[in-house]
Parts: C-alpha cells; sequence; structure tokens
C-alpha cells in the first residue's frame, strides 16, 4: 500500500522502490515515537509522503528525463502498454508540481488523494479537526490546479502527457 501510494506520487517504479524502503527504515528506526494516535497506515504513509517531498525539494534529485531506447524497444507494443507509459509520466509531473504546494495542503492532498486515506485518519495524523481537513484539501486542489495550469499543458491526446510551459519572460530593469 505505501509502494502504490509512493508511486503514485513520482511515477518511476526504481524510486518508488528506494523511497518505500527509506519510510519503513524511518519507521523502523522511529516506533518508539509511534503515538498510536493514528492508524499504521496513516503514519508509515505520512512518513513516505514526507521522503517524496524531501525528494522533489532537494536540488540533487531535480528531475531528468533521459531516453533509453533499448527499454522502449523491450516494452510490448501496444495502447495499454504506452498508456502505462504516459500516464507514469504524468504521475511523475504532477508530483514534481505538487511538491510546490504549501504545508499542510500539500499533506492533506498527498494522504487523501494519493495514499486514499479518509478525512477522519488524515486529522489524526496532522492533529487538525476533520472539518479542515475537508476545506484544506479544497484549497490544496485549487492550489494544484492553478501550478499545473500556469505551468503545463496536460493532455493524453498527444505524445507529451504533460508538456511544460516556457517560463514568462523576464521583466528587466530597462
Amino acid at each position: 500500500m505505501v509502494r502504490k501510494f509512493v508511486m503514485r506520487l513520482v511515477g518511476n517504479e526504481t524510486l518508488a522502490d528506494d523511497l518505500t524502503q527509506e519510510a519503513f527504515l524511518r519507521a523502523q528506526r522511529s516506533t518508539s515515537t509511534y503515538r498510536g494516535k493514528s492508524s499504521e497506515r496513516s503514519w508509515l504513509c505520512a512518513i513516505a509522503m514526507n521522503l517524496v517531498r524531501d525528494h522533489f525539494r532537494s536540488a540533487a534529485h531535480a528531475p531528468t528525463i533521459t531516453p533509453d531506447p533499448e527499454l522502449l524497444e523491450r516494452l510490448p507494443a501496444g495502447e495499454d502498454t504506452e498508456r502505462a507509459v504516459l500516464t507514469a509520466e504524468m504521475a511523475q509531473c504532477i508530483g514534481e508540481h505538487l511538491a510546490q504546494i504549501p504545508h499542510p495542503q500539500y499533506d492533506v492532498l498527498a494522504l487523501h488523494d494519493m495514499a486514499g486515506l479518509t478525512h477522519p485518519e488524515i486529522a489524526a495524523v496532522l492533529a487538525i479537526s476533520t472539518a479542515n481537513s475537508r476545506v484544506i484539501l479544497h484549497r490544496g486542489r485549487a492550489q494544484l490546479r492553478k501550478i499545473l495550469e500556469r505551468d503545463c499543458v496536460l493532455s493524453f491526446d498527444d505524445d507529451l502527457p504533460c508538456d511544460r510551459r516556457p517560463p514568462p519572460p523576464s521583466k528587466t530593469g530597462d
């Protein structure tokens, strides 16, 4: 369940495996600090979410896309394979943009939409009310929508599922 959550955030199987493993290692090291106020599932997702956020915010892990022609040739041909590749690319793009959302909007959005936690579970993990979780989720979705509209052209109808918009021209004080 944790790996599936991480995979939905990062869109890269190898990275998802690494971050999931690190999440379990951190959880194992900090079992003495687990207070039991939330389910173990919620607790593990919160740890994984923090790792994903840190990964995307780290300059050392800036995303680079390197085409691998051999990998593409080994993939079975068909719409399902192409759809899976496009979905993974889009998940990675959205994960990168999701990291730009401030706390606690990022936390609630990731826990609800990516991990599938309920509002009461999120409230327990983040020590907020259930009603506040709902409001923050709404605001987080609106913020993500603005970021994606500003930075991306999202589409499944062409070859690039997430085509980044060029940055606006910088204004210089001439």
